[in-house]
C-alpha cells in the first residue's frame, strides 16, 4: 500500500546520520545549506555524500540532496559537481534554493527530479510556474506565507508544497558568521561554533544562530493544525532538525508520525503525551510561524485548552551572554 504522506526531515554531515534513528521518516535531505565550512557538510565531503546516499537509501528511505542557500558564483563549480555525485549515487531528487542553480541541474541532469527549498522566495502562482517550466516537481513555499496563500500557489500551478509542521523555521542567511567574532571569548573554534545551541534573545523574543544562518528561536509547532493541512490536499512535510540532536529527531519524528496517520485516518484528537515531547524539545517555546497572517512568534491553537498545553513548558536553563544578547 503507497504511503499517503512523506515526512522527511535535513541532516547536515555524516556522523549525524549514522546516530539518527531514521525510522519514522521517509526522506532524508543531506547536506547543511547555510555554510561550506560547516562540520563534514555533506556537500563539501563527496565521499561522505555517496555513503550517505546508500545510508538512507539501505534503510528503504528517498534520499534528496540539497544545495546552498545563497550561492555565488565561485560556489557553482563544486555545486555542481556535487549535484552529479548526487546522481551517479542514486539520489532521488536534489533541492534548490536559486533559480540559476535550477536551469544549471535542469539542463545537466533533465530527467532528475528538482526540489525548490524555502529560501527560493516563492511567493506567487507566477513565480511556481516559472520554477515547474525548469523542471521543479515540489515546492516549500516562503515562509512567511499564509495558509491561503500557500493553497492558491498549489491550486493554481498544480505542484506539492511541502510544508514546514516543526522545528524552527529558517529566517535568513548572511555571508559573514557572527559567531567567529566569539571564538576567544568561549575558547571555541570553528566549526564547533555553529554546533552549540546559541540564541539571540531580547525580552519574549529570539532567534537561533548556527553561524551564516539564522533560525526562529521558537519551534513552529502546526500538530493541531494537521487535519486542516491534510484536508487542504497537502501530502508533503517537513520537521525541520538540522541544528538539533539526533534524540530531538527521534522523538519529534514519532509525534509527528503518529498525528500524521491519524489525521490521514480522519481521527482527530491531539495526545497530551505529544504535547510532553514537544515541549521539552523546544528551548524557547512554541510557535505557528506566518501560516496564520500573524506574528512569527504567535500560537494559536484549535482549542483554548490546547494552546494552554502547548504554551506549558520546563524553563531552560541557560547562560547569558551580555554581548549581542547570546544565550548558550
Amino acid at each position: 500500500m503507497t504511503q499517503p504522506f512523506e515526512l522527511n526531515t535535513t541532516i547536515s554531515n555524516l556522523r549525524d546520520l549514522h546516530a539518527s534513528d531514521l525510522s519514522l521518516y521517509d526522506a532524508i535531505y543531506l547536506g547543511n545549506i547555510t555554510c561550506r565550512l560547516y562540520e563534514a557538510n555533506l556537500l563539501e565531503h563527496l565521499g561522505d555524500l555517496r555513503d550517505a546516499i546508500a545510508t538512507v537509501k539501505a534503510h528503504g528511505l528517498k534520499a534528496y540532496v540539497t544545495s546552498y542557500a545563497a550561492p555565488r558564483n565561485d560556489f557553482l563549480p563544486k555545486l555542481a559537481k556535487a549535484m552529479a555525485v548526487a546522481v551517479e549515487a542514486g539520489a532521488d531528487a536534489v533541492e534548490v534554493h536559486n533559480l540559476g542553480v535550477l536551469k544549471i541541474v535542469h539542463e545537466a541532469h533533465p530527467g532528475l527530479p528538482i526540489h525548490v527549498g524555502g529560501f527560493a522566495n516563492v511567493y506567487t502562482d507566477a513565480g511556481a510556474e516559472v520554477l515547474k517550466q525548469f523542471g521543479a516537481v515540489r515546492i516549500t513555499p516562503n515562509y512567511e506565507l499564509s495558509l491561503e496563500e500557500i493553497g492558491q500557489i498549489h491550486r493554481q500551478v498544480g505542484l506539492p508544497m511541502e510544508l514546514l509542521v516543526h522545528g524552527k523555521m529558517p529566517l535568513g542567511i548572511s555571508d559573514h558568521c557572527f559567531l567567529l567574532e566569539y571564538e576567544e571569548a568561549w575558547g571555541m573554534k570553528c566549526p564547533d561554533l555553529c554546533q552549540q545551541d546559541l540564541f539571540l534573545k531580547q525580552g519574549d523574543w529570539a532567534m537561533k544562530s548556527v553561524g551564516k544562518g539564522v533560525l526562529s528561536g521558537k519551534d513552529v509547532c502546526m500538530l493541531e493544525h494537521l487535519p486542516r493541512l491534510v484536508g487542504e490536499g497537502n501530502t508533503r512535510f517537513r520537521i525541520e532538525t538540522v541544528s538539533e540532536s539526533p534524540e530531538y529527531r527521534l522523538e519529534v519524528g514519532r509525534v509527528y508520525r503518529e498525528a500524521l496517520e491519524r489525521a490521514f485516518a480522519g481521527t482527530d484528537g491531539v495526545e497530551e503525551r505529544w504535547w510532553t515531547t514537544l515541549r521539552r524539545h523546544a528551548r524557547i517555546g512554541l510557535c505557528n510561524g506566518f501560516y496564520f497572517g500573524r506574528s512569527g512568534m504567535e500560537y494559536l491553537g484549535v482549542r483554548p485548552d490546547a494552546v494552554a498545553s502547548a504554551l506549558r513548558r520546563p524553563v531552560a536553563e541557560t547562560t547569558d551572554y551580555q554581548a549581542q544578547g547570546a544565550i548558550r
